[in-house]
C-alpha cells in the first residue's frame, strides 16, 4: 500500500490478483477513484466487492499495487454492511459513540464536551435527536446514520460504504442517498460505494465501476448497458 503526492486521483488499483483457499476471488483489478467524487462499485453476489474493499483498508494479501494520492490526512472512514451488535444490551448512541471514539472506559465519568462533540458528529447525518435512544430501539437506517457518524470521526479523505442502505425501506435510501450528496458537495469527501441498487446509483453515482472478478466496466453511469446491468447486479 503506497501513498503518493495529489493528483486528481485519490485512490489507483493496478492489476490487482488476490487469490484465497486456491479460489480466485479478484483477478487484474484496475480503477481510479477521483478525488470528490462517489465512485460506485457493483457486481453480483460473490463478485469480489467486499474482498476489494477490504484489500484497500489493507486487510487481504493480494498481488498489484494500491496507490493513495491524499492531499491532507490521509485518513480512511468505513461502513461495514454488516457489524455484529447485540441488540440486547443496554446502551445509548452517546454509549455508543462514546465507546468507539475514546480510549477510556465510559466507567472514569463522561465530560460534557464529549457529548457536545458527538452531538455535533451526529448532527452531519441528521441523527442528533437519536443519542439518548436505546441501540436496540433503532430502526436499520437510523442505525446506519449512527455508524455513518462514526465514520467520520476524524474527517476521512476516503469514505468506504459497503451497501450502506441494506435493510433500510425507501423513504430512508432516499435520506441516505441526499446525506452522500451533502457530504460530497459541503464536507468534501471521497466515497467509495458498494451498492445493488441501480436507481440510487444513477441518482449520485459520479462513476461505476461493475467487477465480477475482474473489472467488466468502468465509466459513466448513464454509459451501463442493459446487458451490463443484467450481467453485473442482482
Amino acid at each position: 500500500m503506497i501513498t503518493e503526492p495529489v493528483s486528481d486521483n485519490l485512490l489507483e488499483i493496478r492489476d490487482l490478483s488476490l487469490t484465497l483457499g486456491g479460489n480466485k476471488i479478484l483477478n487484474d483489478v484496475n480503477m481510479d477513484v477521483r478525488h470528490g467524487h462517489i465512485h460506485a462499485l457493483i457486481g453480483p453476489n460473490g463478485a469480489g466487492k467486499t474482498t476489494l474493499i477490504r484489500s484497500i483498508m489493507g486487510g487481504m494479501p493480494h498481488k498489484g499495487s494500491i496507490n493513495f494520492r491524499f492531499s491532507d490526512n490521509g485518513r480512511i472512514g468505513y461502513v461495514p454492511q454488516l457489524l455484529e451488535f447485540d441488540h440486547s444490551v443496554p446502551i445509548t448512541v452517546f454509549d455508543f459513540l462514546y465507546l468507539m471514539l475514546r480510549k477510556f472506559p465510559l466507567f472514569l465519568g463522561r465530560r460534557r464536551p464529549m457529548r457536545e462533540e458527538i452531538l455535533e458528529i451526529l448532527k452531519v447525518t441528521e441523527c442528533a435527536h437519536l443519542i439518548d435512544r436505546g441501540v436496540g430501539y433503532l430502526s436499520g437506517g437510523e442505525f446506519r446514520r449512527v455508524l455513518l457518524a462514526q465514520a467520520l470521526v476524524p474527517k476521512p479523505e476516503l469514505l468506504l460504504l459497503d451497501e450502506p442502505a441494506s435493510n433500510v425501506d425507501e423513504v430512508g435510501a432516499r435520506h441516505f442517498e441526499k446525506m452522500l450528496i451533502q457530504l460530497k458537495q459541503e464536507h468534501g469527501h471521497s466515497i467509495l460505494l458498494v451498492s445493488h441498487d441501480m436507481q440510487t446509483i444513477l441518482r449520485i453515482a459520479d462513476r461505476v465501476t461493475a467487477i465480477n472478478r475482474t473489472v467488466t466496466y468502468d465509466g459513466s453511469p448513464d454509459d451501463l448497458s442493459l446487458s451490463a446491468l443484467v450481467t453485473n447486479v442482482t
